[in-house]
C-alpha cells in the first residue's frame, strides 16, 4: 500500500484539475484524453510541456509547473480559452495526459516488473473513465423549415424542438449551439435540464447538430467582429438561416424523412423529398395575336439556386437530374414574372420549331387544336451531295419535309406546304448540319457549299463526314468514286531466294501501281497527314500500320521507275522476314527457299550439319547449337559474331566447325587474337583436334615470312592483331578459307590501324569473338559488322544518323527495334545463367602466355646460369643435400615468369603474363564478372594493384600483414560490395576465406602444391555459391612453369593420393624429373 501511494504522490492531482475547471469541461476533456487527442507532447529544457489537442481544429496547448507538479500556468489556442474564466477542455486531456507520463515515470524509477505495471496503468485508465456518467435515453432535434421569396431570392430558416419524450420550442438556436460547444447546463423546462456531457443524438439528430455545429464554428471563423458582438447573419435568436450550401446539406439529411415546410403565407404541412421528375403540364393556347403558354393550375418553385430542388404544388419537394434542372430553369424564371407567357404571331413558327422540342424533352405540352390548322410538324430528311469543286470539294445540301425541298445556300424564310399550311421545320438539326460546314469553313456559292483549301477539305472528310452520316444521307458524285477516302489496305510483298543465290524482292497493292505505292510511302515518311492521288483521293497517312511498310520499302531500296523487284544480299533475309512479322498491314509471301534459309539463321540445332566425330562426347548442347550456327552462317556465306559470355568455349565451338570444314577447305583459315591469347588457341588445338595443323606466325619479320610461305599445307594460321598489321601487305596477297577475331573488340574503333588491317584480308567468311561486342558507342558494333558483311549495316555516317543518334541522344525506340532486327541473327550471346545446368560447377583451365622479347632475353640468361648451378651442385654434394639451393634456382626462373622487376630494379622490358592478366581482367569486368586474382608473391600483387588503379578498376587487397579484424571487414565488403576484383597473397588468403561473391578465380603464378592452389579456388568455390566459377591458371610458354604444369598433370594421381596441402610438390620428384625441368630441349 505504502508502494503505491508514493506512485501518486509525484503526479498532478485530480482535484486540482478539477478545481481549475468545471463539472462539463473536465468530462470534456477526459473523453479526449481517452481518445488519444493529444498529440506531440514535449517536455523542455526550461520544464514547461508543449502539446497539440486534435478536435475540431489543431489546438496549441502551453503548461507550466511548480517545483511541487504543481500546475503554475497554462495556456491554449482555442476560443473557449479566452471567453471563459478557468481551463478549456483541452488543457484538461493535457494535463491527464502529464499524469499518465508522470504515472508511467514512477513505475520505471520503482523498477517495477512489465506485468505489474500494465494492472497498474489498467487501473489509472478505469479510474479517468469511471469519472464519465454513463449514457441516457437519445435527445431528439425536431426541424421546422420555412422559406420566404421575395424579388426573386429565396431565404430558408430552420426552427427547432428539442426533448426525449416531450419537446420543447429551442427559443434560442445559438445559445444552444454555444452552450453544446461549451458543455454549460441547459434548462428548456421542468422536464429537461441537458448537461452537454450526457447528451446523445439520435443519428437524424446527430446530423442535425453537426450542421448547426459547423454553420456557427464558419461564422464564427469566417466573421471575428460578428461572434465579438453578438450579431449574427446565421442565427435570429430560435431561428437558424441556411445558407446556399447548407440548404443542399440540409435536405440531403432529410431526404428520407418527413418534416414540417412552409413557403411564405402558407402554413407548414408535412413534406418528403422524393428523387424524382415533377409531372409538369404546358399548354400553348391560341391567340389572335399569337400563343399563350402557361402551367395551369400547377407551380413550381425552385428551392435552390442550381434548380435541383423544385417544390411542386406545395405537396411534395422534387430532387431532379441534371438534365431536367438545365431545361426547367428558363421555365420557371419567366413564369415568375407571369403566369402565362404570350408569344407574338411572327415568333410562333420558331416557337414550334426551336423552343418546343427542348420543352418536350422535360414535360407534357399539350398544343391547342387550332395551331393543327395553321401549322405542319413534319420530320426532317437531309440529303448531302459530294463532288469535286476544282481542287476542293463541293457539298449540294437539300432539306426535305414531306413533299416541301429547299436548299440553305439559296437562303429560306417561313416555308408553306402545299395546303397552305406554315412548316414546322427541325431547325436544331437543320443547324447541327451546317455547322459542320461553318467549322470547316465552307462558303456559299450559288447552290453548294465550298471548301478549296486542300487541308480543310481532308480534315473534313475524316473529322465531320463520319459524324454528318448520322444526320444525313450522303451522296458521292462519280468522280469522287463514292470513296473521297481511301485506306491503304494490306500491303503485300514478295521475296524470294533465286539461282544466284540472290533475294528477289517485290511490291505490290490491288489498287495502286508500284510508283504511286511509293509516292505513298515518300509522303509518309515526310510525317505528312494525308497522300492525295491524282485523281484526288485521299489516303490517310496517320496509321502505325505504315511503318513496317515505309521500313521494308527504305531497307530494300525499292524505287520508283525502277524495276518491279530488286535484288539483295542474303544477309536481309531474316531482317525482311522479322519486319514483315512484327508489323501490322503487311503481308509478305516467301517462297520455299527463302523459307528454309531463314528458318535455318533462326534455329540453327535443327541444321542439317553433323558434329565432328571426335567432338560429339565433349561439346556440351549449347556448344553444339553454336557450332551448327557457324556452320548454317558459312552455308549461305554470311559471317557472325559468337558473343558467349567468358569461360562457355567460344574458341571450342570454332575448333569444331574448322575440323568439320577440313576436307572441303582449299586453303588454311586465319585465327587474329590479342598476344596474350595467341597460344591459347594452339593449345586448344593441340588438346582437342590434333589432326589440324596449326601455325602460330611470330618471331622476327623475317621469320615470319618464311613461316607464311608455306601456309597452304595448314589448317589454321594463328596471328595477332600487332602483326598483322605490320604484315597486311603479305596477308592481303593470300585467299583463306575463314577469318576468326579473337577478342573483336580489338576493332571497335574504326579508324585504328586493327580495324582498317583486318578489313583488307580475302577470305570466304568472317567471323568474330567477343563477350563484348558494345563497350561504349554503337560505333563498335558497326565496326565489326563492317568487317563481317561491309555495307549491311549502311555507310558509318548512314548507320550514325538512321541509328545511333536517334537511339543515343533521343532514345527512339522504333529506331532500336529496327536495329535489333538488323543484328539479331548474325549474333549468338549465351551467359552463363542460361546454360547454367549444362556447365560443371567448376569449370577450370590454362592460360598460356608467351613473354616479351626483352623478358625472353632475362630468362633465358637467368635460365642458362640455373642450369650451370644445378649441375655444380649435384656434382660436388649430390641431389638430397641440394633440394633447397634447386627450390630456390626454381623461384628466381618463376619470378622473371611473373615479371623480372620482382628483382630486377631497373628493368624496364614489360612482362607477357601481366599483359595477358590486363585482358582478362578488362574484359571479365565489362562482362559482369567478380575475380579472385592470387599469388605467391605480395611485390607482384602490388604491381597489379598499380595496374588496376590505373584502369580505373576498384579492388580489395588482402596479404600476410593484413590484422585479423581487418581481414573480416575486406571480406564482408567484397562480398557485399562491388569491387570486382579481390587480390590475395596465396598463403595468406589460402585458407578461412568466405569469398561466394567471386565466380572466376586466377593463379597468376602456379604453386608447386596443387593442393594449395585447390584451398585458395575453394574460397570462392564453396557453400553458398550460386554461381558456376572459373578457375585459370596463367603458364608462360616455354618456361619452367609449363614443365611444372606437364609434370603435376602427369602425376596427378599422385599428389591426389600422396601430397596433403602441407607437403612440396618438389619434394616428391626424383632426380631424373628435377633434371627434366633444367632441360633446355
Amino acid at each position: 500500500m505504502q508502494k503505491i501511494e508514493r506512485i501518486f504522490k509525484g503526479m498532478i492531482k485530480d482535484s486540482e484539475i478539477q478545481k481549475r475547471a468545471t463539472e462539463a469541461v473536465y468530462q470534456r476533456g477526459c473523453r479526449y484524453f481517452k481518445n488519444k487527442a493529444v498529440k506531440k507532447m514535449k517536455l523542455h529544457k526550461d520544464g514547461h510541456y508543449t502539446a497539440e489537442v486534435w478536435g475540431n481544429s489543431i489546438y496549441s496547448i502551453a503548461v507550466h509547473l511548480t517545483d511541487q507538479d504543481t500546475v503554475h500556468s497554462c495556456s491554449c489556442s482555442c476560443p473557449a480559452y479566452d471567453l471563459y474564466d478557468g481551463i478549456c477542455k483541452h488543457i484538461v486531456a493535457v494535463l491527464k495526459e502529464m499524469q499518465k507520463l508522470q504515472f508511467m515515470d514512477q513505475l520505471q524509477n520503482m523498477g517495477m516488473h512489465q506485468e505489474s505495471k500494465g494492472k497498474l496503468f489498467s487501473l489509472f485508465a478505469e479510474a479517468v473513465q469511471s469519472n464519465e456518467v454513463a449514457d441516457m435515453e437519445p435527445l431528439h432535434l425536431i426541424p421546422e423549415c420555412r422559406c420566404t421569396q421575395q424579388y426573386n431570392e429565396m431565404t430558408v430558416w430552420l426552427e427547432f424542438k428539442i426533448g426525449r419524450t416531450r419537446q420543447y420550442v429551442m427559443r434560442n438556436v445559438a445559445d444552444f449551439v454555444k452552450s453544446m460547444l461549451y458543455e454549460e447546463e441547459i434548462v428548456f423546462g421542468k422536464e429537461l435540464t441537458l448537461r452537454p456531457h450526457r447528451i446523445k443524438f439520435d443519428a437524424l439528430s446527430q446530423e442535425l447538430w453537426d450542421l448547426l455545429r459547423m454553420a456557427y464554428e464558419d461564422e464564427k471563423s469566417l466573421s471575428p467582429y460578428s461572434a465579438a458582438s453578438g450579431i449574427s447573419k446565421t442565427f435570429d435568436q430560435k431561428r437558424f438561416k441556411l445558407s446556399p450550401s447548407n440548404l443542399v446539406k440540409f435536405f440531403t439529411i432529410m431526404e428520407e424523412h418527413a418534416f414540417s415546410f412552409g413557403l411564405n403565407e402558407f402554413a407548414p404541412t408535412r413534406i418528403k423529398i422524393e428523387e424524382s421528375r415533377p409531372q409538369i403540364r404546358l399548354m400553348v393556347n391560341d391567340l389572335a395575336a399569337g400563343g399563350q403558354l402557361s402551367m395551369g393550375q400547377d407551380e413550381l418553385v425552385n428551392l435552390d439556386k442550381n434548380f435541383r430542388y423544385l417544390l411542386y404544388n406545395h405537396t411534395i419537394i422534387h430532387k431532379v437530374d441534371e438534365e431536367f434542372s438545365r431545361y426547367i430553369k428558363p421555365l420557371i424564371q419567366c413564369f415568375k414574372e407571369d403566369k402565362h407567357i404570350k408569344i407574338d404571331k411572327k415568333y410562333m413558327p420558331d416557337f414550334f420549331s426551336n423552343v418546343m422540342p427542348e420543352i418536350e424533352k422535360i414535360v407534357n405540352v399539350k398544343v391547342a387544336p387550332s395551331f393543327l390548322n395553321r401549322f405542319e410538324i413534319l420530320p426532317l430528311s437531309a440529303d448531302i451531295y459530294l463532288d469535286y469543286a476544282g481542287s476542293g470539294i463541293g457539298a449540294k445540301i437539300l432539306f426535305s419535309y414531306g413533299d416541301v425541298t429547299f436548299n440553305p445556300a439559296i437562303g429560306s424564310q417561313e416555308i408553306s406546304t402545299m395546303n397552305r399550311k406554315i412548316l414546322i421545320r427541325d431547325q436544331l438539326v437543320e443547324g447541327q448540319i451546317l455547322r459542320f460546314f461553318e467549322q470547316f469553313e465552307f462558303r456559299a456559292e450559288q447552290e453548294l457549299y465550298v471548301q478549296k483549301e486542300e487541308e480543310q477539305c481532308y480534315n473534313f472528310l475524316t473529322q465531320a463526314l463520319p459524324e454528318l452520316t448520322e444526320l444525313a444521307d450522303i451522296y458521292y458524285s462519280e468522280s469522287l468514286k463514292k470513296k473521297p477516302i481511301q485506306r491503304l489496305e494490306k500491303v503485300t510483298a514478295g521475296v524470294s531466294v533465286n539461282q544466284d543465290n540472290l533475294l528477289e524482292v517485290s511490291l505490290n497493292h490491288e489498287g495502286f501501281n508500284l510508283n504511286e505505292l511509293l509516292d505513298i510511302i515518300s509522303s509518309y515518311r515526310l510525317k505528312k497527314r494525308y497522300h492525295r492521288l491524282k485523281d484526288g483521293t485521299f489516303i490517310p497517312l496517320e496509321d502505325d500500320a505504315l511503318a513496317g511498310v515505309a521500313d521494308f520499302v527504305e531497307n530494300t531500296g525499292l524505287q520508283a521507275g525502277k524495276a518491279e523487284f530488286i535484288r539483295m544480299p542474303l544477309a536481309k533475309a531474316a531482317y525482311i522476314d522479322s519486319l514483315a512479322k512484327e508489323e501490322h498491314g503487311f503481308r509478305l509471301e516467301r517462297n520455299q527457299a527463302f523459307k528454309k534459309l531463314v528458318t535455318d539463321l533462326k534455329d540453327p540445332m535443327d541444321a542439317d550439319v553433323e558434329v565432328p566425330e571426335s567432338l560429339k562426347k565433349i561439346l556440351r548442347d549449347y556448344q553444339k547449337v553454336g557450332f551448327r550456327w557457324l556452320a548454317t552462317l558459312a552455308k549461305y556465306g554470311l559471317g557472325g559474331i559468337l558473343a558467349d559470355d567468358m569461360g562457355l568455349g567460344k574458341t571450342l565451338q570454332v575448333i569444331a566447325f574448322l575440323l568439320s570444314q577440313r576436307d572441303d577447305a582449299k586453303s588454311p583459315s586465319l585465327v587474329v587474337a590479342p598476344t596474350s591469347l595467341m597460344y591459347n588457341w594452339l593449345d586448344e588445338i593441340e588438346h582437342f583436334a590434333p589432326e589440324l595443323k596449326a601455325i602460330v606466325l611470330a618471331g622476327s619479320k623475317s621469320e615470319r615470312r618464311e613461316k607464311l610461305a608455306t601456309i597452304q599445307g595448314a589448317d589454321l594460321v594463328i596471328t595477332t592483331y600487332n602483326m598483322l598489321k605490320k604484315d597486311i601487305e603479305e596477308y592481303e596477297k593470300l585467299d583463306f578459307c575463314y577469318c576468326f577475331l579473337d577478342e573483336a573488340q580489338h576493332i571497335k574503333n574504326p579508324g585504328t590501324q586493327n580495324a582498317k588491317a583486318v578489313k583488307r584480308l580475302k577470305t570466304h567468311g568472317y567471323f568474330a569473338l567477343t563477350g563484348t561486342p558494345i563497350e561504349n558507342t554503337l560505333t563498335e558494333l558497326w565496326s565489326i559488322f563492317d568487317f563481317l558483311m561491309p555495307g549491311y549495316l549502311l555507310s558509318h555516317k548512314e548507320f550514325k544518323n538512321r541509328f545511333e543518334i536517334p537511339i543515343i541522344r533521343d532514345q527512339d525506340k522504333h529506331a532500336l527495334r529496327d536495329l535489333n532486327r538488323h543484328i539479331t541473327p548474325f549474333i549468338l550471346r549465351r551467359m552463363k545463367k542460361d546454360v547454367l545446368k549444362e556447365l560443371p560447377d567448376k569449370v577450370e583451365g590454362k592460360m598460356i602466355n608467351e613473354m616479351t622479347t626483352q623478358q625472353a632475353k632475362v630468362y633465358l640468361g637467368y635460365f642458362m646460369q640455373a642450369k650451370q648451378e644445378f649441375e655444380t651442385g649435384l656434382a660436388q654434394s649430390g641431389f638430397n643435400n641440394n633440394r633447397m639451393k634447386i627450390l630456390a634456382l626454381l623461384t628466381r626462373l618463376r619470378q622473371i615468369c611473373c615479371h623480372p622487376s620482382l628483382f630486377l630494379e631497373d628493368y624496364k622490358g614489360g612482362s607477357g603474363k601481366l599483359e595477358m592478366l590486363e585482358e582478362v581482367v578488362h574484359d571479365a569486368v565489362d562482362g559482369g564478372h567478380r575475380l579472385l586474382i592470387f599469388s605467391q608473391f605480395t611485390s607482384m600483387l602490388a604491381m597489379i594493384g598499380a595496374k588496376l588503379k590505373k584502369a580505373g578498376i576498384v579492388y580489395e587487397y588482402l596479404d600476410g600483414h593484413t590484422p585479423a579484424l581487418e581481414r573480416i571487414e575486406r571480406v564482408k565488403a567484397f562480398n557485399s560490395g562491388t569491387q570486382p576484383v579481390f587480390l590475395i597473397s596465396l598463403k595468406a588468403g589460402g585458407t578461412g576465406l568466405n569469398l561466394t561473391g567471386a565466380d572466376m578465380v586466377i593463379h597468376y603464378d602456379p604453386w608447386w602444391n596443387p593442393a594449395v592452389e585447390d584451398q585458395a579456388t575453394d574460397r570462392a568455390y564453396r557453400l553458398g555459391q550460386k554461381k558456376n566459377v572459373q578457375v585459370f591458371k596463367f603458364i608462360t610458354k616455354d618456361t619452367i612453369e609449363e614443365k611444372i604444369f606437364a609434370l603435376q598433370q602427369k602425376k596427378k594421381a599422385l599428389i591426389d593420393q600422396m601430397i596433403q596441402p602441407g607437403d612440396n610438390f618438389l619434394s616428391k620428384l626424383t632426380e631424373t624429373e628435377i633434371r627434366e625441368l633444367f632441360n633446355t630441349k
